[in-house]
């Protein structure tokens, strides 16, 4: 019998080796992991790579992201904990769960849109501007979509400023990504559902608040609605 191992991506090849490296009390409870740099250059991966592993990271409660001072090791991590199977909560496995999860989403990123909109300045709406752009050599796979719109949204949740929204919206990684592959596999066309971002960038930029907060409380909707017709098409 041929047992098939599973490739891993490169964000899991840096999970695996930071929660070795914990695991192993070269960082214990409490204490600062190398700034983001200096990871980048031990790991020799792209910056979205590296933070997509630290958000897993955060989401299961191993590191804690304080917004401009770094990651840092829980101080209630139990270290034998690491070497358990964390069970997500996989939205296209279960229809209530997508619902839940559309209405986290709604709340918490029509809260980070409406704090954006009162606290962007030209470097932020320069870098969420970077994120909208459509590039076919790098968007090449519905996980490769599901990257680019996630980090778009974790901009937001960055600068929006608020440690407790971004670890929240932290914590929902692991559902997020999933839904985001589902809704990236159920669209023709990646260059007009990453354009569905635009309005939203332009509340922003505008400074209008209350638009910014109920076009990002729309937004995840309008990804779920295109994810139940393509559901109903394949069944």
């Amino acid at each position: 019998m041929n047992i098939q191992l599973r490739k891993i991506t490169a964000t899991e090849a840096v999970v695996e080796s930071l929660k070795e490296r914990i695991r192993s009390y070269e960082f214990g409870p409490g204490e600062k992991l190398p700034s983001e740099q200096a990871l980048l250059k031990e790991y020799d991966v792209s910056r979205l790579t590296l933070r997509e592993a630290l958000a897993k990271l955060a989401a299961w409660g191993v590191i804690l992201v304080r917004h401009g001072k770094g990651a840092f090791v829980s101080e209630s991590i139990s270290i034998p904990a690491l070497n358990n199977a964390l069970i997500p909560m996989f939205p296209n496995q279960n229809s209530d769960r997508m619902t839940d999860l559309v209405e986290a989403r709604n709340m918490i990123e029509s809260e980070i849109a409406g704090k954006v909109a009162k606290k962007r300045n030209d470097a932020d709406i320069q870098e969420l501007q970077t994120l909208l752009i459509y590039d076919t050599r790098k968007i090449t796979s519905a996980e490769k979509f599901a990257e680019r719109d996630y980090a778009f949204h974790m901009a937001l949740a960055s600068i929006a400023g608020n440690v407790f929204l971004f670890s929240m919206y932290q914590a929902l990684y692991t559902q997020i990504r999933s839904f985001l592959v589902q809704y990236a596999k159920s669209v023709m066309d990646w260059e007009k559902a990453l354009d569905r971002h635009t309005p939203i960038l332009k509340a922003i930029i505008d400074r209008d608040r209350g638009k910014a907060r109920f076009l990002a409380r729309e937004h995840a909707g309008i990804c779920a609605s295109y994810i139940h017709k393509y559901k109903d098409q394949a069944d």
